[in-house]
């Protein structure tokens, strides 16, 4: 079978030239994925200042959080430093020729450092010295050798190791999902084109477990070639991604690619798998294969659907809903992309899946206008979609894949950046901004509050912590937020209705909380509170106040001054002015100007520098997804426009009969046409389908509203896109197929 096997792939060229396609960029995909992941995981970051020392010790910038991903720790946003008194004690364990203390930022509180070198001994074995430095560290502290000594000096580069880990690996399993469904898809109209060849097979005496395992050495010869191919290309998309998400502050600077040998292996065993995993579909149809159909002069399809296939798309269709589900009904704001997300990806696999069976209804709808708009040409094409119901379903699988994938990942994301943003419009309730280059004076805050107009000026500090004790459980285990506030002016510059107790009383070590996140601890105004900072050290505060706000407020409020300490600047450099009814905004931002004219340092500008402060940050962030869904999108084009241009180059037999029989090249051309709008159409309609189906809960939930935020010109782009690619994709190799006089083509080799 393998001699047969490799004897195929030589006289059946084009066939296997567009399976080798779809598995080659399968696996481009996979392997600049697993590129990105070995990058997060390493976090190698070249040492400057530090490039002297052999072992660094320094602050865990992650924190295993309750509630958390253990994989995916949270991120600590401000630099947990250490205990100074840590380097006598280094310096005196053997081996250690020379210690240094690190400041890399900030100014640090008393008795702290960021970082401590450590120079081992000429002699000394580095491995047995970090064993030794490491017996000495508590579990907040940790040594770093090799290229890991530059996240000592680059604190971001933890947040890179989780970020792009976390990203690389949940479009890894979007990818993998897809990539098989378009190996699958191309393998199955592979099939449905040699179908004869098949059956003959058969009829000569082949079983059907031989022709099963002639199928899956076909696919396991160019999944070896395709997966090799693609080395070089993964390994520099993988790069360019990296440098892209650097670029855009998502990934930090200075940290090093790396691919090696290890994820390249994964993901070349990953791709042939996905492979092989696509190729047992098509492997059982072949094998079901009937002899008697060898001697049949057509070969239309006698089943609609495969029994597994049906339960693999109602399996799908059934995770998509229950994706939904848990969207709408459990998560809430931030969270709610974490589960709608995969829902688009299933929904339009599962839909896909029921191509075949959704195609006779969509052709059933569309047979009248076609017919009446195309003449005897339309009529033609109606008859060929319903007689090659497997092959059509083969062509239309990655038009609903390419429209769902695209429209749902895309206008799932802008609405839930139109739900963000109005979220935090209304967090705000400032109308200027006073920011300083250095420490505020706090007594230019009452000096604010004296000017007329003003009805509340606050420090502002903002920061990330955790509730240690009592036990609590986080958004996502990400933290809460913490916002440093000036108590006599909270009221007027927060979101919040006091319920019990006073903001005015937010002084020293004091706290106030969301009324339902106190019933949830079970504490009280007066009672005790355990918070990590987000400088990784515990502090104990008393609850001074209870407020309602809205569902997605996710804040404890705190003295400005006390949070400030505990971030890495250790002081407030922003204050916050909100204006009594009736004050003009440009009024109050022209009096604060006046008022800190003859201040060196200081900038006065109104609430719209908050805007486009959140703006700027959610468009790096967005821009980490839409990156990963142009690839999945790139991908699913790449699939479509290979199915069709194979589907169509492999008519030419039938074009040549038609030709013979009277049709013009003319009328053969406007019948491809035909059936390719009707594809288009009926892919789109199902895409668009698979979509809707996420997207209008989600926009129900976030933003009250049936109709998902964004632009309906993406949509329309999108629909554009699809028509061009599919008109072009199947014009293009009929006019190519045609251009033979019509004799030879009806004798060639389908």
């Amino acid at each position: 079978m393998l001699q047969l096997a490799l004897r195929t792939l030589r006289f059946r060229t084009g066939t296997f030239v567009a399976a080798f396609l779809a598995m080659f960029f399968a696996a481009i995909v996979l392997m600049a994925c697993g590129g990105l992941i070995e990058t997060g995981i390493r976090a190698a970051a070249p040492p400057q200042q530090l490039s002297a020392a052999d072992v660094v010790v320094a602050g865990d910038q992650a924190h295993h959080a309750p509630g958390g991903d253990e994989d995916e720790p949270a991120i600590l946003p401000e630099r947990v430093r250490i205990d100074a008194g840590l380097e006598s004690v280094i310096s005196a364990l053997p081996g250690v020729q020379e210690t240094k203390t690190y400041v890399f930022e900030g100014s640090p509180p008393a008795g702290t450092v960021d970082a401590i070198g450590v120079v081992a001994e000429p002699s000394a074995d580095v491995d047995e010295l970090r064993e030794r430095i490491d017996a000495e560290l508590d579990g907040e502290t940790l040594t770093l050798v090799g290229d890991e000594r530059g996240r000592a000096e680059l604190r971001d580069a933890t947040a890179t190791s989780v970020n792009v880990v976390s990203l690389a690996g949940v479009f890894s399993a979007f990818a993998l999902l897809v990539s098989v469904f378009g190996v699958a898809s191309m393998l199955g109209l592979s099939i449905a084109q040699r179908q004869k060849e098949l059956a003959l097979l058969r009829a000569i005496g082949a079983t059907p477990r031989q022709v099963r395992r002639l199928v899956l050495r076909e696919t396991l010869v160019l999944s070896l070639i395709a997966t090799a191919a693609a080395y070089f290309p993964g390994q520099f998309l993988g790069k360019f991604v990296f440098d892209f998400l650097a670029e855009q502050g998502i990934a930090t600077a200075g940290v090093a690619f790396h691919q090696g040998w290890i994820p390249s292996v994964a993901a070349m065993a990953v791709a042939i798998l996905a492979a092989l995993g696509g190729a047992l579909g098509a492997g059982r149809r072949a094998a079901r294969t009937k002899p008697s159909q060898a001697l049949a002069e057509a070969s239309l399809d006698d089943k609609v659907i495969g029994g597994w296939r049906v339960l693999a798309g109602l399996l799908f269709v059934g995770v998509g809903v229950a994706l939904t589900i848990v969207t709408v009904a459990v998560l809430s704001g931030p969270l709610a992309p974490a589960t709608a997300a995969p829902a688009v990806i299933v929904f339009t696999i599962g839909l896909a899946l029921l191509a075949p069976v959704l195609a006779k209804v969509m052709i059933f709808v569309v047979q009248w206008p076609v017919r009446a708009l195309g003449g005897l040409t339309g009529d033609l094409a109606v008859l060929n979609a319903r007689g090659r119901t497997s092959r059509l379903a083969a062509v239309m699988g990655p038009v609903i894949l390419l429209t769902g994938v695209s429209t749902g990942m895309l206008y799932l994301q802008t609405t839930n950046d139109a739900a963000d943003q109005e979220a935090f419009t209304n967090s705000i309730v400032a109308d200027a901004v006073v920011t300083a280059e250095d420490r505020i004076d706090p007594r230019l805050v009452e000096e604010i509050n004296q000017l007329p107009g003003v009805a509340g000026a606050s420090e502002y500090v903002s920061s990330t912590g955790f509730v240690e004790s009592p036990d609590d459980v986080s958004p996502m285990g990400e933290g809460w937020t913490l916002q440093g506030v000036t108590a006599e002016s909270a009221a007027a510059s927060t979101p919040v209705d006091v319920t019990a107790g006073a903001l005015a009383d937010l002084r020293g070590a004091t706290v106030a909380i969301e009324d339902g996140h106190a019933d949830t601890l079970g504490v009280g105004v007066g009672d005790p509170i355990t918070l990590r900072m987000g400088d990784n050290t515990f502090l104990d505060v008393t609850v001074a106040a209870l407020f309602s706000a809205a569902d997605d407020y996710d804040t404890l409020l705190l003295p400005a001054d006390t949070l400030a300490a505990h971030t890495t600047a250790g002081f407030p450099t922003r204050i916050l002015v909100s204006a009594q009814d009736g004050t003009d905004p440009e009024q109050l931002v022209a009096d604060l100007t006046a008022l800190t004219a003859a201040m060196d340092g200081l900038t006065v500008a109104d609430r719209e520098i908050l805007f486009d402060e959140y703006e700027e940050q959610k468009k790096t962030a967005s821009y980490a997804i839409y990156i990963m869904v142009l690839m999945l999108v790139g991908y699913s084009a790449i699939t479509m426009i290979n199915t069709l241009v194979s589907s169509t180059s492999a008519r030419q037999r039938e074009f040549g009969l038609q030709r013979l029989v009277g049709s013009t090249r003319r009328q053969v051309m406007q019948m491809v046409g035909i059936e390719a709008a009707i594809v288009a159409v009926t892919g789109l309609a199902l895409g668009t389908t698979a979509a809707l189906g996420i997207l209008v809960p989600v926009s129900i939930k976030r933003l009250g509203s049936v109709i998902p935020a964004g632009s309906p010109l993406v949509y329309l782009a999108i629909v554009a896109l699809v028509v061009l690619l599919t008109l072009g994709a199947t014009l293009l190799p009929a006019w190519q197929a045609t251009r033979g006089r019509p004799a030879e083509a009806a004798v060639s080799v389908e």
